[in-house]
């Protein structure tokens, strides 16, 4: 009894930590938009106003490169906003948020990532929907970085009350005993099992060297 109630009040302080970082992640990601975007898209009007003047060509190679450094930084500004809270999450939910992510990471990786959610009816809590979002993005953060998977497969279906989530890629797979003995298993995979326990869902994940690697979480709503 003693145990089963360390173990709630273990996942009660990690869903608050988790949560509290999310609520961090939103804060900034909406300064950032609000604030610096802002500011950033009053200079580059302002740059615009100036296209018509009369230039030197030493001057004209400035302006346009001026004018190509401020549209970058825009750029990032904004990727870096929507790495730290994607608006289609909270707007949308998960499965809108998981598509365009699979759809993103296809096009400047050149991995295929392949996003399948069936007839997914429902939108699930916040907290959730967030947490399964960050799992899915670490998972294909790993499979990029260790994995040279070519294929990475994420599903995401509902049944009878129950959740289910497989990341699945075709990479070099790993040993998972001896991956425990390393850092990069108190991190990576650390958080996803973390953020998985957070929510009380269950977290597998299955290995084979040479034939890729399986993450399955399974939540009852």
């Amino acid at each position: 009894m003693k145990k089963e109630a360390s173990s709630i009040d273990s996942r009660i302080r990690t869903a608050a930590l988790l949560e509290g970082q999310e609520e961090e992640r939103k804060r900034l990601a909406q300064e950032l938009h609000d604030g610096v975007g802002q500011l950033l898209t009053g200079i580059r009007l302002q740059i615009e106003l100036l296209q018509n003047a009369s230039y030197t060509d030493k001057e004209k190679i400035s302006y346009q490169v001026l004018k190509e450094l401020v549209l970058e930084t825009i750029e990032t500004v904004r990727q870096i906003s929507y790495d730290l809270m994607p608006s289609v999450l909270t707007d949308f939910g998960l499965v809108s948020a998981l598509r365009l992510l699979s759809e993103k990471i296809t096009k400047i990786s050149g991995i295929k990532v392949r996003f399948n959610s069936g007839e997914f009816p429902i939108r699930l809590s916040s907290a959730i929907e967030v947490n399964l979002y960050r799992i899915v993005q670490e998972a294909i953060n790993n499979s990029l970085k260790y994995a040279k998977a070519s294929v990475i497969d994420i599903t995401l279906t509902e049944k009878k009350g129950k959740i289910n989530l497989r990341i699945q890629d075709d990479g070099i797979g790993f040993n998972p005993e001896e991956l425990a003995k390393k850092a990069i298993a108190h991190s990576g995979l650390g958080n996803m099992k973390l953020r998985a326990e957070s929510i009380g869902s269950t977290f597998e994940i299955s290995s084979i060297i040479g034939k890729g690697t399986t993450i399955k979480i399974e939540l009852k709503v």
